[in-house]
C-alpha cells in the first residue's frame, strides 16, 4: 500500500532523523525542578522496564483500518498496549479510535498532524498548543476518570522550550512526556545479514516479510530483557508483526503493560485538583 501525504512525509522524515534515537533527544536525566511538572525538558528514556522481563507495547500513528489488525492480533493473545494517536487520523476514523478504547487499551497523544515539532513551532505557542489539544479532543470522551495522559513527540523530536508551553496550559500540563523507547527506533543489519534489531516503517520500506522484521524486534527485546517497546499501527503488515512477536515473547515468560502500569513514570505527575480527562478545549486560531 502507498502511503501518501502526510505520512509518506512522516516516513522521509523518520529516515532523515533516524527517529531521533541519538542521545541528545533521548536523554533520560530530569531535574528536580521538572519532575513536578508532566511534561519534561528531554524525552524521557529511563522506563524501569529493562531487566524486568517485562515489555509495554506502543502504536504510533494511528489509527486507521490496518490498527483493527493490531486490535484483533492482541485480542488474541489477551495483550493490552497504548495507543499514540494522531488527530488527522482520529478525525477520519473515529469508529477504530473507538474500538481501541472499548478493547481496553490505552491512548496517548501523538499530536495533530504528525509535525517535526521544529522552529516553526518554538516561534509560535499556539500552534505548539494546538497541535496537542486537538488530539486531547479526540481521546478525552473516552479516557477513564484517573487514567494518565501520555505524550509521545513525533520523530522524538522535542525542544525544552514546548516543556515550558505546555506546562503553561491548565489542562495539557497534566500529561506525562515525552515518551520515548528502547526498542524499534533503528534497523541493524550486520556484514551478514543478520538482523540485529528493527524498526517497522523500515522493514516496510526494505520489502521485507513480519516475520524477518520481527527476527529484529525478538533480538532487541532479549538483550535489554524488556522495554518499552515501538511499532505503527497504520501499516498492512502491522498486525502480521505483532502476530509474529507476540507469541514467542509469551512462551518465554514476558509480561505485558499499559504505560500506566509503569511506576517509573509516576514522579513526573502533577497533583491533580480535578480531572482533566473529561476536560476538552477551544482550538485557537491558526497562525503564528
Amino acid at each position: 500500500m502507498k502511503l501518501r501525504g502526510v505520512w509518506a512525509g512522516s516516513i522521509a522524515l523518520c529516515a532523515l532523523f533516524g527517529l531521533a534515537t541519538t542521545a541528545a533527544q533521548a536523554g533520560t536525566s530530569e531535574s528536580k525542578a521538572d519532575q513536578f511538572a508532566y511534561f519534561q525538558q528531554k524525552n524521557i528514556g529511563r522506563n524501569g522496564l529493562r531487566g524486568t522481563h517485562t515489555v509495554a507495547l506502543t502504536f504510533d500513528d494511528g489509527p486507521n483500518d490496518n490498527s483493527s489488525g493490531v486490535l484483533s492480533a492482541l485480542a488474541a493473545y489477551g495483550v493490552k498496549a497504548t495507543f499514540f494517536i494522531v488527530g488527522t487520523m482520529a478525525k477520519n476514523h473515529p469508529d477504530v479510535l473507538r474500538e481501541v478504547a472499548q478493547q481496553g487499551h490505552l491512548l496517548g497523544n501523538h499530536s495533530a498532524t504528525h509535525a517535526l515539532l521544529g522552529p516553526r513551532y518554538e516561534r509560535s505557542q499556539r500552534l505548539l498548543l494546538a497541535q496537542v489539544r486537538e488530539v486531547n479532543n479526540y481521546i478525552a470522551p473516552f479516557m477513564k476518570p484517573g487514567e494518565p495522559l501520555f505524550f509521545r513527540a513525533p520523530y522524538g523530536y522535542w525542544q525544552p522550550s514546548h516543556a515550558k508551553v505546555l506546562n503553561n496550559d491548565p489542562v495539557l500540563k497534566y500529561y506525562i512526556g515525552p515518551i520515548f523507547w528502547d526498542v524499534g527506533g533503528e534497523t541493524r543489519v550486520d556484514a551478514q545479514g543478520y538482523v540485529r534489531t528493527s524498526a517497522d516503517w523500515d522493514c516496510w520500506q526494505r520489502g521485507w516479510k513480519a516475520e524477518t522484521c520481527a527476527k529484529g524486534y525478538l533480538r532487541e527485546i532479549k538483550a535489554k530483557d524488556g522495554g518499552v517497546v515501538l511499532m505503527h499501527a497504520i501499516h498492512p503488515k502491522a498486525a502480521d508483526l505483532v502476530r509474529a512477536v507476540v507469541p514467542v515473547l509469551q512462551r518465554e515468560g514476558f509480561k505485558f503493560v499499559r504505560l500506566d502500569q509503569m511506576r517509573e513514570y509516576d514522579k513526573y505527575k502533577t497533583p491533580r485538583i480535578f480531572n482533566p480527562n473529561i476536560a476538552l478545549l477551544e482550538q485557537p486560531e491558526s497562525g503564528g
